[in-house]
Order: C-alpha cells, then structure tokens, then sequence
C-alpha cells in the first residue's frame, strides 16, 4: 500500500510538471540567436548608455576556411578551425589595450547578414578572388552603419589605440594607414594607403562613395583581380586624401615602416635581431597572409603558445612582451572592459 502511494506521488508530481512545463521552459529559456542580434544592434552598438555613450567599435574581422595546418584525428585531415594560435594572442593584445576605451567587436564572415541590414551574400559559398572583394564590402558597410575603427586580427597592439583612432578622424574625416604598396606602382611609390587599418565616424559620406564603388565593382558580374593589382582602392584613397577629404596614418606607427623609412617585410620579422622602429609605435602588423603563403615561413603558423614563447625571432620576442604588459594590465584597477564576439 505504501509503494502505492508513491507511485501515486511520483505520477502526480510528474503530471504538474508537464502542465507547467511550458511556462517553465519559457523563464528558462536561452534568448534566440535573432533576438540576441537585435539586443546587440540594439544596446550595443548604437550607443546605449547601458554600455557608454559615444564609446567606438573596433572591429576585429577572422577568415574561417578550409584548412589541414592541424588534423583532429587521421580521419580528419581538413578542418575550419583557424589553427593559428598567434593570432589568438595577437587578438588578446588588443583587447587588453584598448577593451576599456573600445567596444570590441569579433566577427567573422557570418556577421555581416546580422548587423547589416541588406546582406543577402553566403561568402561560404563563393569563391576567390571575389569572397576577399565582398568582405572588403561589408567591413565597410559596418564602418558606415556603425563607425569604428576596422583593426586585423594579426596586428600586435603594445599599446591603446585610442589617441590614433582620435588623430585619424580629426577634422570629421574618415582615415586609412600606410601599407606597403604590391600594386603596379609600386617602383614609384614604396608605400601606399591602405583599408586593412581604417576608421570613421557613423554615416561618414566619404565611406558612403567607398560603398558605392565597392557595389559597382563586385555586382559587375567579371571574377577578377585586376581591381587589387592596379590598387584601384588606393588609388582612391590617395584622391581623397590629396583633396583633403581624408587622412592618413602614417606606416611607422603600425611597425611596418622604420625610422629609416625602410619596409619591415617578414623576413624582417622572422629574424632574431632588433628592428629600428620608432618609439610611440602603437604595435605591429604581422603579415598573415605572407606567413601562410610562404613555406619558409608557414611552420610559424602551427605553433603552439609554449612553442611560440621558446621561439627566437622578432615577432616572438614581441608576443612575450605583450604578454607581459597584460599581466601587468591585470594588476591595475578593473574598468569597464568591453568585448564581445558577433
């Protein structure tokens, strides 16, 4: 008789839960991805004083594709992870210098359907050279939608990037920084301005006409790379820096220009000696695509965090040091650090 009882209880206790198992499921239930974005539109990046009037975006973007650097088992030879544990830390050294006076924003090629609100490209299913023409698209769309400051995820920062983002949009101007010029001009120019590093305020006009160029160029229907190789980009921002629309940071302060006015090219940042770069530098650009294209240098991409430490060249001795300045980072008085990854 007893058991029955509590077999009873337990038939009761059950059948309450499954009449109020909606309601319940409903207090507990994870916000929906869609709904997740519009909260982020919403209170974060439109300048919510939840989050701080008038603080910028800097905006950290990562390619996703296919690669076999790091197999998960035999049988998995081919992975989409990124499998390039530097730029984890170079990413970390951002965050760690500027998160206080920065929103953060890490995104990749899924984002840009969530935060722009025309975006209708599956970059997964296009190929080169087109995929890079369409990313270059939508770093300026969420430049134009949403101002910032559009960083690569390969860039060592050593120190905040607030007074350069400040110097760069002096004057209400969008600006752009020196990049070592690979375009056909390259034996009369030696550097060049460059998109990789760029910043501007909410609905800047001058990157309303980069949009516009940057539309016409990829919806033509020819798959081409002709527009990188002649530097029709540029060319662009030299006009419109030349006509006082906007301003250029120069290359010394994102370490790939020395106090000589020498390239820093990787072979540079490879090696194990000093490198006579200037002293209010903001940090250095590590070429990532030149270390994956390299063989030579392609096996610094794989390293671990330990093997990168026990490394002897430029770049590592740079990476410990970053290290070091976020340790010490730490020990200062928390604020109001801000990060999230779209």
């Amino acid at each position: 008789m007893t058991k029955m009882w509590k077999y009873a209880a337990l038939v009761a206790v059950l059948g309450v839960f499954s009449y109020y198992h909606g309601s319940i499921k409903k207090m507990f239930t994870i916000i929906e991805p869609d709904d997740e974005y519009e909260m982020v539109k919403k209170y974060l990046l439109n300048d919510s004083p939840l989050y701080g009037f008038n603080k910028p975006k800097i905006w950290i973007h990562t390619k996703y594709e296919l690669n076999a650097r790091k197999w998960r088992d035999f049988y998995s030879r081919n992975t989409y992870d990124l499998n390039q544990p530097y730029i984890h830390l170079t990413i970390r050294s951002i965050i760690n210098h500027c998160s206080n006076d920065f929103h953060i924003c890490l995104i990749d090629d899924e984002t840009f359907s969530k935060l722009i609100p025309t975006w209708d490209i599956q970059l997964s299913t296009v190929a080169e050279p087109l995929k890079s023409q369409y990313r270059q698209l939508g770093l300026a769309q969420l430049l134009y939608y949403y101002g910032g400051f559009v960083v690569p995820n390969s860039f060592l920062c050593s120190q905040n990037l607030k007074p350069m983002f400040e110097r760069g949009i002096e004057g209400g101007k969008p600006f752009v920084c020196e990049a070592i010029n690979r375009t056909t001009s390259a034996k009369t120019r030696r550097f060049i301005p460059d998109t990789y590093f760029m910043g501007a305020k909410k609905n800047d006009p001058v990157i309303e006409e980069y949009l516009t160029y940057l539309k016409t160029r990829s919806f033509n229907g020819h798959i081409t790379n002709v527009y990188e190789f002649l530097g029709d980009v540029e060319k662009g921002c030299i006009d419109k820096i030349n006509h006082g629309k906007m301003n250029l940071i120069g290359g010394e302060y994102i370490g790939i220009k020395t106090v000589k006015n020498k390239p820093v090219l990787i072979e540079h940042l490879m090696e194990d000696h000093f490198l006579d770069l200037p002293e209010n530098i903001y940090g250095i650009y590590i070429p990532d695509e030149d270390l994956l294209k390299r063989t030579k240098y392609s096996w610094f991409c794989v390293l671990t965090t330990q093997q990168l430490m026990e490394t002897n060249n430029f770049i590592s001795h740079q990476l410990k040091a970053s290290l070091v300045d976020s340790v010490s980072i730490y020990r200062k008085k928390p604020e109001n650090k801000s990060m999230i990854s779209i």
